[in-house]
């Protein structure tokens, strides 16, 4: 075998070494990648799960988006409101400008309500007639 030849197999060598180097190199990104992915999606799925348990109580058509933030942690306030709307829910405004979310299903008849008569620091008397 001459010198070329020699210095032709060696590059041929290493270039299947690097091209079998770098598919390996992907194939676990991407296991590593799809990992996360699935980890990530299960805690969205479980926290839209668990944000409309909180939604459906039936003592509470409505919550302010604080007593839900303090609930369901470890979310940015950006990242719960979209958990929120994943979840079914649809945002209202109180009188006092309070951010209010509740289960579409159970507030259609506020649809279109631009603020409710609502102030969820002085909620209305048990029996007496709310309009909202």
């Amino acid at each position: 075998m001459t010198s070329a030849e020699a210095a032709i197999t060696a590059a041929v060598i290493a270039g299947i070494v690097s091209l079998i180097t770098a598919l390996l190199t992907a194939l676990l990104t991407l296991r590593s990648a799809e990992h996360r992915l699935r980890a990530e999606f299960k805690l969205q799925f479980a926290a839209e799960r668990v944000v409309h348990e909180l939604l459906s109580d039936t003592r509470w058509s409505l919550r302010s988006f604080e007593v839900i933030r303090r609930h369901i942690g470890g979310f940015d306030d950006q990242d719960l409101r979209q958990i929120l709307v994943r979840a079914g829910a649809i945002r209202f405004e109180s009188r006092l400008g309070t951010e209010l979310w509740g289960l579409l299903s159970r507030n259609r008849h506020r649809l279109g309500v631009v603020q409710l008569d609502i102030d969820p620091e002085n909620p209305p008397v048990p029996g007496t007639v709310h309009q909202g």
